[in-house]
């Protein structure tokens, strides 16, 4: 049998026993049937149209002026325009070209550190929304954020001019930001390190307030942008918090101040994008006031003219985050109750979900699908849904709310909640070349009524094998939730220099009484990066889902040996990227797992000194 048909045998009978999905509703999808729905916020639409239209133009005459990269003028015109792009604008694919073209001229104006951090910040929202033609330079700016990250964990602003560039926090975010969508790209372990250090950075300067007056008002949703961006769920307590600070800032008229008085579009858009990052809806009352007060101070002309400045154009950065509220608000606006991001499951949970269409048509389906696998429909703008979360194997799921309006267009609405015993997320081991330690980094979802022990064992390896031989050294620090970081030196025990190479390290979370209740591992080198290189090969690839046309995101990946040895797991990032690094230069298969589809497997080999060996699968 020829070996291209023994694999192709293999791919289509190879299918994990599951259950059988449930008989779903078919919903007929003429205009006709959905126009008695309830009307949505159009009007919202076309001021966010009508605004970014005018900021592309505004920039575009800008850079040919000064003939440079001015920070906040290309930098939040890029992000406000592949917002718009992502939730279904029209925006001009010459408007964003033109953008490319001035962020590509590098920081050649104001503060270096300022400047790096809006480049990064606006590079990772072109790779999250458009395409990876510009993941290089997204990349250049990660790792020259973690150049200059301060050991505390911020980036420190050098060219603060209020409210345009609104200083340390905003940097930090936006730094957070760009780690993030580099982590997303690449499934690279080297940028949550960072991530984990910005946002304990951001944690502790918002602990700090005891309450939300006297506080800049952008420094509150800076944390909250910050926090998101580094992984924070919109159900732990540090989000909670920032979130309560936020709305007691609304004045009566549904906007917020700049001045902390008189209500003005940048604080207002600013406030409605974050808390819609944090998972507010259109529908919760203080989006809708907000969006109402956007719309009745609406320039003739698109911008907005509301919050004073000594900086010459700065309407342009008040109207960039007045568009960033209003192209939050997509075709559809869709709200989840009995469901939280970040929420522990267990039982039964009762989903209700409610959707408006924003254009025209109306509502025609509403769908639930839970890592990908769809599992209730309904026709029209409403769905309840019952859904017995016993039966959820043990760690994060991805649930989508899908809304499919009378003109065949969709909006979605993504959460992640957990199952079972699931307390340490996002683990990774990294050598840092300036301390000459390896970094384990993670992020503790546990609540914090959950007391004990996070716990990192180090543990050699067997020469040429993966197999663990020896505990080498053992460290911990009490479990609290956030950010945690453990270094360790390469000594063992008894202080002795342990040879540089490959090891394990094993983390687990340890109850008050000592009990395991989670482990995860991470396969590391004690060593330079260049050493890497040197000595181990390395593999990426990407998953995708092509009948749903998006990455397959928390999706399990194992390398496997020819003895059928399982030598590395990961799983996949938001956007279905994964990675495995130090790997023996060698023959291996990928193996992708899904829960209700098929498993992939693909034949690869690695060698040093090499680019990493490509395995992209697709469903």
């Amino acid at each position: 049998m020829p070996r291209q048909l023994a694999m192709a045998l293999v791919c289509l009978f190879a299918v994990p026993a599951v259950a059988a999905p449930p008989a779903l509703t078919v919903c007929k999808r003429p205009e006709v049937a959905a126009t008695s729905n309830r009307q949505g916020d159009a009007k919202a639409r076309e001021a966010a149209h009508k605004g970014f239209t005018y900021l592309a133009a505004a920039s575009i005459a800008w850079t040919k002026a000064n003939q440079c990269f001015g920070c906040h003028v290309q930098a939040v015109t890029m992000e406000a325009l592949t917002a718009a792009r992502h939730h279904q604008y029209d925006v001009d694919p010459k408007d964003i070209d033109a953008m490319v073209a001035a962020l590509s001229r590098g920081v050649t104006a104001g503060g270096h550190a300022t400047g790096v951090a809006f480049e990064g910040a606006a590079w990772a929202r072109y790779d999250k929304y458009m395409d990876d033609k510009q993941t290089k330079q997204l990349l250049q700016y990660a790792d020259e954020l973690m150049r200059i990250q301060a050991e505390d964990g911020s980036i420190v602003d050098d060219d603060a001019r209020l409210p345009i560039t609104g200083g340390t926090m905003q940097t930090t975010f936006q730094a957070a930001q760009t780690w993030r969508q580099a982590y997303a790209r690449t499934a690279n372990d080297r940028y949550l390190s960072p991530m984990r250090k910005a946002e304990r950075f951001l944690t502790r300067r918002s602990e700090s307030w005891k309450t939300a007056e006297g506080v800049y008002v952008q420094d509150l949703s800076f944390a909250l942008l910050g926090l998101a961006s580094a992984g924070v769920t919109r159900s732990e307590p540090a989000s909670t918090r920032l979130q309560r600070m936020i709305l007691s800032r609304q004045n009566k008229d549904g906007g917020w101040a700049l001045d902390g008085k008189n209500s003005d579009a940048f604080a207002t858009g600013q406030a409605i994008y974050t808390l819609k990052v944090a998972g507010f809806s259109d529908s919760d009352p203080a989006i809708a006031s907000a969006l109402a007060f956007l719309l009745s101070k609406q320039s003739p002309d698109g911008a907005w003219r509301t919050a004073k400045s000594g900086q010459n154009g700065s309407e342009k950065g008040e109207t960039m985050w007045a568009v960033l509220g209003l192209v939050t608000v997509d075709v559809a606006s869709i709200a989840v109750s009995g469901l939280t991001d970040g929420q522990h499951v267990s039982d039964t949970v009762t989903v209700d979900a409610s959707a408006l269409d924003n254009q025209s048509g109306g509502i025609a389906e509403l769908s639930l699908s839970v890592d990908d696998v769809k599992v209730a429909v309904e026709c029209g703008p409403k769905l309840r849904f019952g859904w017995d979360t016993t039966k959820l194997t043990a760690g994060k799921h991805v649930v989508d709310v899908v809304a499919l309006n009378g003109k065949g267009k969709q909006s979605r609405r993504r959460l992640e909640v957990f199952a079972g015993d699931v307390f340490l997320t996002e683990v990774g081991a990294v050598f840092d070349d300036a301390t000459q330690q390896t970094k384990v980094s993670l992020r503790n979802i546990a609540d914090p009524k959950h007391q004990g022990q996070v716990e990192v064992e180090f543990w050699s390896l067997e020469e040429k094998k993966d197999t663990p031989k020896a505990r080498v050294f053992t460290t911990s620090v009490k479990a609290e939730p956030g950010a945690t970081q453990l270094s360790w030196d390469g000594k063992d025990e008894k202080k002795a220099q342990l040879p540089r190479g490959r090891y394990l390290a094993k983390v687990s979370f340890k109850d008050a009484k000592g009990g395991v209740r989670q482990t995860e591992s991470a396969l590391f080198l004690h060593d330079s990066d260049r050493v890497q290189r040197e000595t181990y090969g390395e593999v990426e690839g990407n998953l995708k889902l092509g009948a749903l046309g998006i990455g397959s995101s928390n999706t399990f990946v194992d390398l496997v040996d020819d003895d059928g040895k399982v030598i590395q797991s990961a799983r996949s990032t938001e956007q279905g990227n994964y990675r495995f690094k130090n790997v023996t230069p060698g023959k291996y298969k990928v193996r992708a797992r899904k829960e209700g589809y098929a498993p992939r497997e693909q034949d690869i080999s690695t060698s040093a000194n090499a680019p990493a060996t490509k395995a992209d699968m697709a469903w």
